[in-house]
């Protein structure tokens, strides 16, 4: 290891630094961890994910492959974080759907906290099992938005069950919390590419939401605790089998905001009604939605759309955030156009 990367960094020395060099430092980080979980520090170490949170696979010299989450700090409490992993392994022992395992370390304890002078914070990691897999074939989107929605409707019905020995403290998804001054993803007027005209022009659609999701309401029928981005990036599948990854985001929000999340990043494609209809079709053989619910699905689109404004606006240098770019926001605009002509 570098000398300087054995140097102490502030934060924002350390925000400045382009990805790649902040993943180095990070990577220490993760080593330091490794031992807390009694791996073998010689492990190799393969970065899978960097977004909110740097995601590792880790290779022992002898022993199973493990993946290692180092947490975004600041992003969730540690009491947040355990209960994502005890709605996890409820839902492996409560159901058949395949998860991550998490991996207590060697103290007993699934959260760690681990330091490392090569980044400003201490991070909270978790271990978890690996899964093996693939993502749903992209070529036949219509069977992945129906496995999509199967899969959805069982997390739905578990949760909407589940009574666990301690307090469900996650994040609310809601109007103010995802569009509001002081949203989690930051604020949708700092979307990349946006102009004084485009903000007055997006901002027509809020109050329209707003009222909408306001008859919706937040009956424990229609409002719960969900995934929050189950998209078929986080689905694995292997040998017929089918895996939810990645329940970092799981909140309190509506049960059909998890469609309006399965459409991410794609929201203007022209198949995106058959893609609806395909998620429908798979979820209500496993739970049952109100005509109301269905009838808003339009909304909790946009209002997902402007929450992804908001987050590519405050990830702007990673990589997906600049794939989208500029005509991201501009493409909003024409969809706001048409949900007010609709809905206003």
């Amino acid at each position: 290891m570098s000398s300087a990367l054995k140097t102490p960094i502030t934060p924002a020395a350390f925000s400045a630094l382009p990805t790649r060099a902040q993943l180095r430092r990070v990577e220490q980080l993760a080593r330091q961890a490794l031992p807390l979980f009694g791996l073998h520090p010689a492990s190799a170490i393969k970065l899978l994910n960097y977004s909110e949170n740097a995601t590792w696979l880790i290779t022992p010299p002898s022993g199973p492959r493990r993946v290692l989450r180092i947490n975004r700090p600041g992003y969730h409490p540690r009491n947040y974080i355990a209960t994502e992993l005890s709605w996890v392994r409820a839902l492996k022992r409560d159901t058949s759907i395949l998860t991550a395992e998490p991996l207590p370390g060697l103290d007993g304890e699934l959260v760690q906290h681990v330091w490392h002078p090569a980044v400003p914070e201490p991070r909270h990691c978790v271990l978890m099992t690996f899964v093996e897999g693939t993502e749903p074939d992209d070529t036949n989107r219509l069977a992945s938005f129906a496995l999509l929605g199967e899969v959805t409707a069982q997390l739905h019905r578990h949760a909407a069950g589940w009574k666990p020995d301690h307090p469900i403290l996650r994040e609310r998804w809601d109007f103010d919390t995802m569009v509001g001054p002081s949203g989690h993803w930051g604020r949708w007027e700092n979307g990349l590419g946006m102009t004084p005209a485009k903000k007055k022009h997006l901002a027509r659609v809020l109050p329209v939401i707003r009222r909408r999701v306001d008859k919706i309401g937040y009956d424990r029928a229609r409002f719960g605790l969900i995934h929050a981005d189950l998209r078929a990036a986080n689905l694995l599948v292997h040998d017929g089998q089918v895996a939810v990854i990645d329940f970092d985001d799981c909140g309190h929000s509506w049960f059909i905001y998890d469609l309006a999340a399965a459409l991410s990043f794609i929201e203007t494609h022209p198949d995106v009604p058959a893609y609806i209809d395909a998620w429908l079709g798979g979820y209500t053989r496993q739970r049952r939605l109100s005509k109301q619910e269905i009838a808003e699905i339009p909304t909790f689109i946009m209002l997902r759309r402007m929450l992804l404004v908001a987050w590519i606006g405050s990830h702007a240098d990673t990589a997906q955030a600049q794939a989208m770019g500029p005509k991201y926001t501009t493409d909003t605009c024409d969809l706001a156009d048409a949900y007010l002509s609709r809905f206003n």
